[in-house]
């Protein structure tokens, strides 16, 4: 009988090793997000949904609006065996995979996601690769404004740009 308890034990109780809590990405109904995370807190989950200030422009007026950084996404931190309860929330479309499984954010990846926003540090957030050859427009820097072509990518991290206006070739940190 109380080798039965042990087992029925076991059986909830999280393997440490194998079977722990991670920051799950989960893909949310477009303009949900804040809805979904309040379904998450109320049924105990702990989840995170990165929220910056943007200022929008209208014809008439400026205001200064909260938005999801990452749109139609929020974070979960839960074990793996969790991830189905998480679907049946309404607003959970899926979760996010890669290569089959489901996707993992690091804790320092979405501890430097919040120093980023508490610092107020301007950024932008792209789904998009960069290809040689390609023009773009630098938004910020002291290079603002000017148009420049790709000329080499240097690992996931640099990339030359080649300022056709000014004759320079910049080596950005991305």
């Amino acid at each position: 009988m109380e080798d039965e308890k042990q087992k029925e034990i076991s059986a909830i109780t999280p393997n440490k090793g194998k079977n722990k809590q991670e920051w799950y990405v989960f893909y949310v109904r477009g303009k949900h997000e804040k809805q979904a995370e309040r379904l998450l807190t109320r049924d105990g989950y702990t989840s995170y949904l990165p929220i910056r200030t943007v200022l929008k422009e209208w014809s008439d007026r400026k205001k200064s609006v909260e938005e999801p950084l990452f749109k139609s996404y929020i974070f979960v931190y839960i074990y793996k065996n969790q991830i189905y309860d998480v679907l049946q929330l309404p607003s959970i479309v899926t979760y996010v995979r890669f290569a089959g499984e489901p996707a993992i954010i690091r804790q320092k990846h979405i501890d430097l996601i919040k120093e980023l926003i508490l610092n107020k540090t301007k950024f932008d957030v792209s789904n998009k690769r960069l290809k040689v050859g390609e023009r773009l427009k630098l938004k910020s820097g002291p290079f603002k404004g000017q148009m420049g072509v790709v000329k080499q990518l240097r690992g996931s991290k640099k990339v030359l740009v080649d300022l056709e206006t000014i004759n320079f070739t910049l080596e950005i940190e991305l």
